[in-house]
């Protein structure tokens, strides 16, 4: 496609090629966006993605935009929390305000949610995506590995192979929604085909390179779904262990805390809990809940609250057979205590730990 994009979102902002700025929430306040947009207007951006959290919503940030079309992808447990939504109806509703005021819509009936949306609004076009029920556009025989899947697209009573650069199940249901909201903007198979074949995101499944030739691989999984997704993706192309490094943020829903130690426990070979985002939180008490369902299935897992002698840890007792999954930070190149922000990037952490150990 001849067109050209912007973005606003939650690892920056874009025009083209061109990185404005490095972002530090999903959605802006409304005035920065306008001023983005403004720019984008006097360059020509043909069309603008827009990331709309469930905060933005709340707080009217996207007042002023006029949508063509929206994507919701999904709606799992996050975000529940006295700061944010009391529980999971409260966080819908936010989401779905966005759906209230666009034109078109792209969704899924995989999700319980999402399934409820034509429904709500059977006088919407809505293009829907699946993997596992009747939809405008379907995914089947997938094959991932540890560094893309390969499925079969069935759209407009066709079939194409398409290979998507990221591995994961989600990461396919990620690319049926774009596939739905290209071709709303007349994408062709081929267009699909080069975009998703070429892409990497940063932060999301990104393999380190390493002089010690390891597998370490930085996700921003952050949620139950998102967690076990990703080892479940890793788990069958991977000779060796599973070494599972991470935590939860803080001051964000404490109920998911135990489940994702349950699964982490269940799908990796070995867990190190650690600190993540602890914000304003007792990181030994965020990592003591997630330690209630981890012990529950293992008792393959350490405690080290030092994110980098965490990782340290885990690149120590790692050998080429393994991989190293550290979920959470993702694209995030700080880390936040007590409301400060330190830059902290795992990429350089990685290379430094290791370095050290060359040097000895």
């Amino acid at each position: 496609m001849d067109l050209k994009f912007g973005l606003i979102g939650s690892i920056a902002v874009y025009i083209g090629n061109e990185e404005l700025e490095i972002t530090d929430r999903t959605t802006p306040e409304s005035f920065v966006i306008q001023k983005y947009l403004a720019k984008m207007v006097e360059e020509k951006v043909d069309i603008v993605i827009l990331e709309v959290s469930s905060q933005a919503m709340v707080l009217d940030r996207v007042t002023g935009c006029k949508f063509d079309a929206c994507l919701f992808t999904n709606l799992t447990e996050d975000h529940i929390s006295p700061k944010e939504h009391k529980d999971m109806e409260d966080y819908f509703n936010a989401k779905f305000s966005l759906m209230k005021i666009a034109p078109f819509i792209v969704t899924t009936p995989d999700n319980e949610y999402t399934a409820r949306i034509p429904k709500l609004l059977p006088n919407t076009p809505t293009k829907t995506f699946s993997i596992k029920n009747k939809s405008d556009i379907i995914a089947k025989n997938l094959k991932p590995t540890n560094a893309s899947t390969t499925f079969t697209l069935c759209m407009d009573n066709k079939e194409d192979e398409i290979k998507v650069s990221i591995p994961g199940e989600y990461m396919v249901y990620n690319s049926l929604g774009a596939i739905g909201i290209s071709t709303y903007f007349g994408a062709s198979i081929q267009d699909i085909k080069e975009g998703l074949d070429n892409f990497k995101v940063f932060g999301r499944s990104e393999l380190v390179p390493n002089k010690l030739g390891l597998t370490i691989m930085i996700d921003y999984a952050h949620t139950p779904s998102s967690l076990e997704s990703i080892l479940k993706t890793v788990k069958p192309y991977t000779k060796g262990r599973v070494i599972c490094t991470w935590g939860v943020g803080g001051d964000r829903d404490a109920t998911k805390r135990p489940i994702m130690g349950e699964i982490s426990g269940r799908l990796a070979d070995y867990t190190i809990l650690t600190s993540d985002q602890v914000r304003t939180e007792d990181p030994k008490k965020i990592l003591r809940e997630i330690e209630v369902g981890l012990k529950k299935v293992t008792d393959k897992y350490t405690i080290i609250l030092h994110r980098t002698e965490a990782i340290r840890h885990a690149i120590k007792m790692a050998n080429k057979d393994d991989i190293i999954v550290l979920p959470g930070l993702g694209n995030d190149l700080y880390i936040e205590y007590n409301g400060v922000k330190y830059p902290y990037d795992e990429r350089t952490v990685i290379a430094e730990i290791i370095d050290e150990m060359l040097e000895k």
